[in-house]
């Protein structure tokens, strides 16, 4: 049951503490069942595993705050829509895509990279959101980290779909390389795939591809340090019952979903390493992928049990900015959407792989095969150079469907609408004294989500209002405080 509990002077205090001087509260049970709390000492920057080894400067994070154009803030609310009604977005393993699929993927990226009728470029604008503070105090280290990057994978999803449709972003299941003896010679480093794993990109899709700010050439440094996810982790997670259960701060190291996906980034190295600029890699969006998939499927194990997926935002949550209503930064959402079911509208998962032992053997793609334990695992790309792929994943692709690789061989159309899209665009922008200015461009308003005339007991996003529709993009400044407002529980 939904409940509310007021704040009590211990919660000021604490919260009071994780403010001012970055420390972090997680509940500790102690041998007579009693619980408690215990104060973390941490670093106010979220750092990935591995980053306080790294030689490399200091980030500047003043670069990620530019000034957005009125076009920027119109495209960026053009993202924040949900998918319409029939909609269905297969989200496959990278590996199972058929060519076609994969080509157009990849085209979409590049089509975005190289649109520049807006600021940086769309692929770059879009990514540089995860680089800006205000949305960045609601994406990591904390309950609401699924959330916001559910709802972002979205937006980047709607973006790749403006530049060509019905593309969706496919998961990158890494047990699939980290079955291998040798996961660094998976074929997902090669051309066919994400290109090279050792450092810069120099061949594949997204070959000469510069990341702004100053960070030069897309690189990797894949397998130096941090690890894969691994099919005891994903088990152990399945074994859990509540949200916190798997998120800072209360789950244990080896059940933090958000925590094994940073050492995934580490992993992969190069801007990956650095949470402040992974995104400006595309593999970034397919790991993400993968990691709202394990979060999609555990949510269907709390629905069996009896629980909704939607209430169980954890009582601990550490940092200010996962307060159940604190902004989430994008649009006009607060951290308790990202649980509501309606992101999972129109968008279905298709299964990891598994290898078929009996009506047809094999893994479903031809880039993957059964090991010696009936496991799917990643064929190499010098499996993939020798093989004559003839499986029905070989299909025609298209002339169009070329990947382009260089920015004077694209020719770039009027990619900011939505096609097909009946939804009201209500998008915040700046005028040029940079005061807000609100447009509204539709006469239908019933289709914005008004907060204030949700209630306290249902704010979350739910199905009864799930028509497509833009938010207001806006670009929150740290002004939020919790103990203005109940403590969901």
């Amino acid at each position: 049951m939904l409940g509310y509990i007021h704040c009590s002077m211990l919660w000021t205090v604490t919260i009071a503490i994780s403010v001012v001087s970055a420390a972090y509260i997680r509940p500790i049970v102690f041998p007579n069942g009693t619980i408690g709390m215990e104060v973390i000492q941490t670093e106010d920057r979220i750092v990935t595993p591995g980053d306080s080894s790294n030689p490399e400067e200091e980030i500047d994070m003043g670069a990620f705050e530019f000034q957005l154009t009125r076009q920027d803030v119109l495209w960026l609310g053009s993202l924040l829509r949900l998918p319409d009604q029939g909609d269905v977005r297969i989200r496959k393993e990278y590996r199972v895509l058929t060519n076609e699929e994969r080509n157009a993927f990849h085209l979409a990226l590049n089509i975005l990279k190289n649109d520049t009728s807006v600021s940086l470029n769309k692929y770059d604008l879009l990514a540089n959101i995860h680089s800006r503070s205000s949305a960045n105090k609601a994406a990591h280290a904390g309950p609401g980290f699924l959330g916001w990057h559910r709802v972002f994978l979205l937006m980047m999803e709607n973006a790749l779909r403006q530049a060509y449709p019905d593309v969706t972003i496919p998961y990158w299941d890494v047990t699939l390389d980290g079955r291998m003896d040798k996961p660094y010679e998976s074929v997902i480093w090669s051309d066919d795939f994400l290109g090279s794993g050792h450092g810069p990109v120099t061949n594949g899709p997204f070959l000469h591809w510069e990341t702004p700010f100053g960070f030069g050439h897309l690189r990797r440094l894949i397998s130096a340090q941090g690890r894969l996810l691994s099919d005891a982790d994903i088990k152990r997670i399945m074994s859990r019952r509540r949200l916190g259960d798997i998120s800072y701060f209360s789950a244990s190291t080896d059940t933090n979903l958000e925590a094994l996906h940073n050492r995934v980034h580490v992993w992969v190295g190069g801007q990956m390493r650095k949470i402040e600029i992974g995104a400006f890699d595309p593999i970034f969006y397919l790991l993400h992928s993968f990691v709202d998939k394990i979060w999609e499927d555990f949510r269907s194990n709390q629905r069996r049990e009896g629980l909704d997926p939607q209430k169980d935002y954890p009582q601990f949550y550490g940092r200010a900015g996962h307060a159940p209503l604190a902004p989430m930064g994008l649009g006009s959402l607060v951290v308790l959407d990202g649980l509501s079911d309606v992101w999972g509208h129109g968008v279905e998962y298709r299964p990891r792989p598994v290898c078929n032992t009996t009506t047809r053997p094999g893994c479903d793609s031809s880039y993957l095969r059964c090991n010696s334990d009936d496991l799917c695992v990643s064929i190499t790309k010098t499996d993939a150079m020798s093989l004559s792929i003839t499986s029905n994943q070989t299909q025609s692709t298209p002339e169009h469907n070329h990947i382009p690789t260089k920015r004077d061989n694209l020719i770039i159309g009027n990619n900011s609408s939505t096609s097909g899209a009946h939804a009201l665009n209500n998008s915040r922008t700046t005028d040029e004294q940079g005061q807000d200015v609100v447009e509204h461009t539709s006469t239908d308003r019933s289709l914005v989500v008004n907060r204030d005339n949700i209630s306290r007991d249902d704010i979350n996003i739910t199905t009864s209002i799930y028509r497509p529709y833009i938010l207001p993009y806006n670009m929150y400044i740290d002004i939020f405080n919790p103990l203005r407002h109940q403590m969901v529980v």
